[in-house]
């Protein structure tokens, strides 16, 4: 294994260039040279020059590993470098030495630098190959090949578990449901899986089928799905009855600012009198997306959220658009709005324009930046937290509904296809008229 000593790597990456590549070594063990000539045997001008190269090298090496050590060392975090350095080496020769299976290079080197950011204990810090971030700015565009759910991990069982399923999709044609269990793809145990292996196996391969052992209850059954281009409808909308407007917003990705937008717009020119935004279930996304959404609703240069750094550094975001919604809203929310959909939700609220029914809100109150790297791959870091307009840090607290409407898993399955079961939506309905 080749290890790449990269300026920054092992220090701060906090930078918008990312990092560079510096040096690249092999550590290499002397091998015994065959035919050694003998000192005795070698005229008196050949030793000396002999000795001068020997001298030259042994300055040569020393300043070279005089040079790694003082950059490697000069980190300002507790970490000790040097240590971590020599340690890899040992480990690298016994895994070389005594490992029975076959070592994949790659998929160690990765491991080291999912490993480094895992020990932050920051489950929104994450390292991503070139490969995932390519997938991942794919998705964020609004479309991409697969087979239209969204997944996380279950933290009680270890599988894969499916929260979302895109109407009319691939796995939504198969009979999958929010909720179901995702036991294996492909045959693989997806408890032994990350969630970004297990998504790259159902996305990625040569196949244009995977095989999914599903769980539901306490049912397990194998089906086949189709991976196709999916088009991510993050936006939907319709007029109900009494001129009441409704839009639900799955995700903040790239082409959600104006499909909301145009939504609104739209429901405005058929003569919308109230509107619901449901954001249950949306666990976020771009900052700058929801900021386009909320300063379609608030006044200009409102403030909508702001955010402050480890240094204390504060950046606000302010309302950009001279077009207002002065009608009655109310927003839908559950434990599973999160991140960028509590900013709409939190400031919405803290200006009264809006009413908040559901449930308590999951309590994400930090931002990530995603740091590209120049060898394509990226890093995912937690930069800053955020605050509401009327200064209130809603991580890990969420933000408690105006009127609380709790709804169980299985009503909330149930209403996704009939909402007259859907007692959230019913309350919002019987507010407005």
């Amino acid at each position: 294994m080749n290890f790449i000593l990269c300026e920054g790597l092992l220090q701060s990456v906090y930078t918008e260039r990312g990092f560079y590549m510096n040096e690249e070594f092999e550590m290499m063990t002397p091998q015994p040279v065959e035919g050694t000539i003998s000192k005795e045997k070698l005229p008196h001008k050949w030793r000396k020059r002999i000795g001068k190269c020997l001298l030259l090298l042994a300055v040569l090496f020393a300043g070279f590993i005089g040079g790694i050590v003082f950059l490697i060392s000069g980190s300002n975090s507790n970490i000790n470098n040097l240590s971590i350095l020599k340690k890899l080496l040992v480990l690298e020769g016994c895994v070389e030495q005594y490992y029975l299976d076959e070592v994949d290079g790659e998929k160690m080197e990765t491991g080291i630098y999912r490993g480094y950011l895992s020990g932050l204990s920051d489950p929104y810090s994450t390292y991503y190959t070139k490969e995932e971030y390519n997938q991942m700015m794919e998705e964020d565009s609004g479309e991409y090949v697969g087979i239209g759910i969204t997944v996380m991990k279950d933290t009680t069982t270890g599988y894969v578990s499916i929260e979302q399923v895109q109407k009319d999709a691939p796995a939504y044609n198969a009979g999958i449901q929010p909720g179901d269990l995702l036991i294996e793809v492909d045959g693989n145990d997806t408890t032994t899986l990350s969630l970004q292996e297990a998504v790259n196996l159902i996305k990625k391969g040569e196949n244009k089928e995977v095989l999914l052992l599903v769980g539901r209850g306490t049912d397990t059954f194998e089906v086949t799905v189709e991976k196709t281009s999916v088009q991510i409808e993050s936006v939907t909308y319709e007029m109900k009855e009494d001129n009441i407007g409704y839009i639900a917003v799955s995700q903040f990705i790239e082409n959600t600012g104006d499909k909301f937008i145009d939504a609104v717009d739209t429901l405005e020119a058929q003569g919308m009198k109230s509107l619901i935004i449901d954001l249950r279930d949306n666990g976020g996304g771009f900052v700058d997306v929801c900021v386009d959404m909320v300063s379609r609703i608030i006044p200009e240069d409102q403030l909508i959220v702001y955010t402050e750094d480890k240094n204390g550094k504060k950046t606000e975001y302010k309302s950009n658009s001279e077009k207002e919604l002065n009608i009655p809203i109310i927003i839908l929310v559950n434990g599973n709005t999160a991140s960028a959909s509590e900013i709409m939700t939190g400031c919405l609220k803290d200006y009264g324009v809006a009413n908040v029914v559901g449930s308590q809100t999951y309590g994400k109150g930090i931002v990530q930046n995603i740091i590209g790297l120049s060898d394509g791959s990226a890093i995912k870091l937690t930069v800053a937290k955020y605050y509401t307009p009327n200064g209130n840090d809603i991580h890990k607290k969420g933000i408690e509904p105006d009127v609380i409407v709790e709804m169980e898993d299985a009503q909330w399955k149930e209403a996704r296809d009939d909402e007259t079961k859907d007692t959230q939506l019913q309350k919002a309905y019987e507010l407005l008229k």
